[in-house]
C-alpha cells in the first residue's frame, strides 16, 4: 500500500508552517489574552519557531519520499510483510528501513511537540496576565 498521500501531508504542513513564518500575521500569532505588548515580544520567536518546523517537516518529507522509494513493501500470505531494498546510496548503506521509520517518527514528533508546545506556552502566558 502507498503512504505517498500520508507522506505529502508533511509537505502541506512545512509550506503552511513557512507560509506564515514569512507573512508574520494571522492567526498563529494572536492568543486571547495575551496583551499587544506580549504578542510584540513573542513575534519573533514566534517566526523563529515557525521556520524551524517548517524545515523539521520539510525534513521528514524528504525522509518519507526517500523511504517509499528505496524500499518496497509487499503482503504476503498470513499477513506478513516483506521489505525489498530497491536501491543502496553509496556511502551510506546504513540506511535501512527500521533507521528511516524511526527517523521518520521522531521528526514527526518533533513538530507536532514544537506546536503543542507553543501553544501551550502563549496559554500559560495569557494565564499569568489574566491574573
Amino acid at each position: 500500500m502507498s503512504t505517498a498521500f500520508l507522506d505529502s501531508f508533511q509537505l502541506v504542513i512545512a509550506v503552511y508552517l513557512f507560509y506564515i513564518a514569512f507573512k508574520g500575521k494571522g492567526q498563529m500569532y494572536r492568543f486571547g489574552n495575551l496583551s499587544e505588548e506580549q504578542q510584540a515580544r513573542v513575534h519573533k520567536p514566534l517566526r523563529i519557531l515557525y521556520t524551524v518546523g517548517g524545515f523539521i517537516a520539510l525534513s521528514e518529507f524528504g525522509i518519507c519520499a526517500l523511504q517509499s522509494q528505496m524500499f518496497t513493501r509487499s503482503a504476503g500470505e498470513g499477513g506478513s510483510v516483506t521489505i525489498i531494498q530497491n536501491f543502496t546510496v553509496k556511502g551510506l548503506e546504513f540506511i535501512s528501513y527500521p533507521f528511516l521509520s524511526a527517523l521518520s517518527t521522531i521528526l514527526s514528533l518533533l513538530v507536532f511537540g514544537l506546536l503543542i508546545g507553543v501553544v501551550i506556552c502563549l496559554i500559560r502566558m495569557g494565564r499569568r496576565n489574566a491574573s
